[in-house]
């Protein structure tokens, strides 16, 4: 059975949110009010050589042990396979070994609420209602959802897909956010279309962030839900039919 521990007077749980599906590695501690550690390392590592070190340099600034955390989170995917099986196969046995708590969350999501802050910061939420990650599957295909927002969270209006940027582009219309690692290649046909507005988050604000990774997780354990550490897999997406292999509704 999982346990919380008490702190204090009050029931405060530690999160750990790790995500390994780009190039970029994030490992976060956080609790219910705010980030305590936060781990990034950005260019073609090797995850597999860096995630654990991560995850106790992480435990060992808040003067905590590995143990203490209540509660795994892992990107899911889409994203690059062997980082994936990387992180999952990594967090899962954590959770396992320490009879704590699993949460997958599809990175998507998390790359989303970075579109979400963006909006907010920029005070351009209320123009721009809808948020599209765009990630690179290579061979001319994207990684993508669409999402809308109500200001306060993301609402999915697709499923997680894979298809060729064309084929999403047929599938847009409003204003919209987009986001991700093809935007150099996508950007200025997105800019030329007339059945969308379209602006940009550019640079490095799109990675995925452990500390988004465990709030979501932390949202979702609140709810009840918690996945079987033993089944728990990354979302990977096929070229051959375009459907979701896992799909988990908010």
């Amino acid at each position: 059975m999982y346990k919380v521990r008490l702190r204090g007077e009050e029931k405060s749980m530690l999160i750990l949110g790790v995500d390994t599906s780009t190039d970029s590695l994030t490992v976060s501690l956080i609790n219910e009010k705010k980030i305590l550690a936060d781990y990034t390392s950005l260019g073609k590592l090797k995850h597999s050589s860096l995630l654990i070190p991560a995850i106790q340099k992480a435990v060992k600034k808040i003067n905590a042990k590995i143990d203490d955390i209540d509660l795994f989170s892992i990107g899911i995917g889409p994203g690059s396979f062997t980082g994936l099986r990387v992180g999952v196969t990594s967090v899962r046995a954590l959770a396992i070994a320490l009879n704590k708590p699993i949460v997958g969350v599809p990175t998507l999501d998390a790359i989303a609420n970075n579109g979400l802050a963006f909006l907010k910061k920029t005070k351009l939420s209320a123009t721009f209602t809808k948020i599209c990650p765009i990630l690179d599957a290579k061979k001319n295909q994207v990684y993508t959802c669409i999402y809308r927002h109500d200001g306060a969270k993301i609402i999915k209006e697709s499923d997680y897909l894979l298809e060729p940027a064309d084929a999403l582009v047929r599938r847009l219309k409003g204003s919209i956010l987009f986001l991700g690692d093809v935007i150099p290649l996508y950007k200025e046909r997105l800019l030329n279309r007339k059945n969308f507005n379209a602006k940009f988050l550019d640079g490095r604000g799109w990675l995925p962030k452990g500390s988004v990774i465990a709030k979501i997780a932390l949202r979702e354990y609140r709810r009840g839900r918690s996945d079987n550490p033993y089944d728990l897999v990354p979302m990977y997406l096929y070229a051959r039919d375009c459907n979701v292999r896992y799909d988990r509704q908010k």
